[in-house]
């Protein structure tokens, strides 16, 4: 189960931030884990919602690099900024839940994306990707962002490990 990624999520997390000072998270999500050097690709937001891409390291946890994509209509950066000031539940919290929801669930394995998205009512939602006990399949959990109840799940069908961004629960 992604054995070469030592380096949790959260403190990837928290180095992102730390990198981009008074920014929040958007999203996270493992890459090149096919490879022997897994990278986590994080993007947080600062308040005007422009998103910074930071890379760490997913064994060591060293620092990879950090840019600003090019490219950020205003339209984008309001909308991202808007979700990011909306959302009350911290990813490390959506994530907690989750476990918590998932303890007598054998699907349970390791957080390998996280991000920030509308639900199907609309409202701010963390979607939380983990890796299953089976590699080739990823639950995906839907966390209320205000709340922090889990409102949805599914599992994916198998394949590379899901970037939140990238498939939200439709």
């Amino acid at each position: 189960m992604l054995e070469q990624v030592e380096f949790p999520f959260d403190r990837a997390v928290r180095k992102a931030l730390d990198e981009v000072p008074e920014s929040k998270l958007f999203s996270v999500d493992v890459r090149q884990v096919s490879g022997p050097d897994p990278v986590w690709r994080t993007e947080v937001a600062t308040e005007d919602g422009t998103l910074h891409v930071v890379r760490v390291d997913a064994t060591l946890g060293r620092m990879l690099g950090t840019f600003v994509p090019p490219e950020q209509p205003p339209a984008r950066k309001a909308r991202t900024a808007e979700l990011v000031k909306a959302a009350k539940v911290l990813p490390e919290e959506a994530a907690e839940q989750v476990a918590a929801t998932a303890v007598e669930d054998p699907r349970y394995g390791k957080v390998t994306a996280v991000g920030l998205t509308r639900g199907r009512e609309d409202q701010p939602v963390w979607s939380v990707g983990v890796t299953t006990i089976r590699p080739e399949h990823t639950h995906i959990y839907q966390v209320d962002a205000v709340t922090g109840k889990v409102v949805r799940s599914r599992t994916t069908e198998p394949g590379p490990p899901l970037s939140a961004t990238a498939s939200p629960i439709e």
